[in-house]
């Protein structure tokens, strides 16, 4: 299939998309993917639904009805068969960890950086599937790989967008659509946040691959960024020796805001090195791992090849003196890796520990907390 950014983006540059696309308005393109035929079966994309450790959900109703309900996942293979004829959709998240060539096909969106992607998601959808009106916080690219989808979308946004009650769901109260466009298989709509949009299946058999690229919200990196100052910031006092005596007793005079305001900059690392060292350590930080297994090793062979969990995500930077390598919530300084070994390693499924270790100190030691965590299997 081919990888074109000029076809997959309907003849436009990545650099023109981004320009006057990307998180400004919607595109449609016809015929993305040329002559693409689905390569995921139905019964396979079930059977992903089965598996305890992927995460699906069934959403069954109307949008004229309003009569939604939600089934999470893992289903038994029995369900299936117990569907109605029509308005149902099954979502299966992160296929690209199941399906084999799910890393090759999204290599065409590399143009956006891959801290920003967030997951490959497939939809299997009866006539009149729906997951009902609604406005995603994310960039995403809706991709049409069998039957016939109808999206409508809404714009301008409302000010203030009101949910239905009661409902695992934030399907939009009201929804008014001002444009529509039917995709068939190889098309592609492009949307920006924030867009009250509704799709809807006009075909059995209907799937649609939702690529979708997240955003960390300021919150969560001011309250990362504050956690990780507060782990290295002693019990120490504020001290004002040799202060200047004070006028009015009550007064917060300038020279005590100064110190304050001092002390508390120097202690949030404002330096331009640290700042980047955090965000590439919280960038990479892995979700707390539930199933680790208790009996697991921790020894690391320098000499066997290990496996990396498809979620865990790598990352690397420039510095004035070298590249900093991000694992697993870890940085690593290398001063002589260059910039294709630098992409080598956050790219490969699996590497051998002596083949990088001297070039990336302290990499063994993050490999003993990954085995253990049951981020990495020795690849025997």
């Amino acid at each position: 299939m081919p990888k074109s950014a000029d076809t997959l983006l309907g003849g436009l540059t990545t650099a023109e998309f981004l320009r006057d696309y990307w998180q400004r308005r919607p595109l449609v393109v016809r015929g993305a993917v040329p002559g693409f035929v689905n390569p995921i079966p139905a019964n396979e994309l079930a059977g992903m639904a089965c598996d305890p450790e992927v995460r699906s959900r069934l959403i069954l109703g109307h949008p004229d009805r309003r009569d939604w309900k939600v089934e999470y996942g893992p289903f038994a293979p029995e369900r299936f068969g117990q569907l109605p004829k029509s308005a149902w959709t099954l979502l299966v998240s992160e296929v690209e960890q199941y399906w084999e060539d799910g890393p090759d096909w999204l290599q065409r969106f590399d143009f956006i950086p891959r801290w920003r992607r967030d997951d490959l998601m497939v939809s299997y959808a009866a006539r009149e599937g729906s997951v009902g009106p609604h406005i995603d916080a994310y960039d995403v690219f809706l991709f049409q790989a069998q039957g016939q989808r109808r999206w409508q979308i809404q714009q301008p946004s409302p000010k203030s967008a009101i949910c239905l009650p009661a409902l695992p769901l934030a399907i939009l109260r009201s929804f008014e659509p001002t444009s529509e466009w039917v995709l068939r298989p190889g098309d592609m709509l492009y949307l920006p946040p924030g867009i009250p949009h509704l799709g809807m299946a006009l075909s059995d058999g209907c799937m649609t691959w939702s690529i979708g690229f997240r955003a960390p919200a300021w919150r969560d990196l001011l309250a990362g960024l504050l956690e990780s100052r507060l782990a290295v910031t002693g019990p120490e006092l504020f001290a004002d020796s040799g202060r200047s005596p004070v006028a009015s007793a009550h007064e917060l005079c300038s020279e005590d805001l100064a110190a304050l305001r001092e002390g508390l900059l120097s202690r949030l690392g404002t330096d331009k090195g640290e700042l980047n060292r955090f965000l590439g350590e919280f960038l990479t930080q892995p979700s707390d791992r539930e199933n680790a297994p208790d009996d697991a090793a921790t020894h690391v062979d320098a000499d066997l090849p290990y496996r990396f969990d498809p979620v865990l995500r790598r990352f690397w930077s420039e510095k004035d003196d070298g590249k900093m390598i991000f694992l697993a919530g870890h940085s690593i300084f290398a001063r002589g890796l260059s910039r294709d070994d630098a992409e080598n390693f956050c790219t490969l499924p699996m590497i051998i520990p002596t083949e990088w270790s001297p070039q990336l100190p302290n990499l063994m030691p993050i490999l003993e907390n990954l085995l253990a965590d049951g981020w990495i299997e020795p690849d025997v």
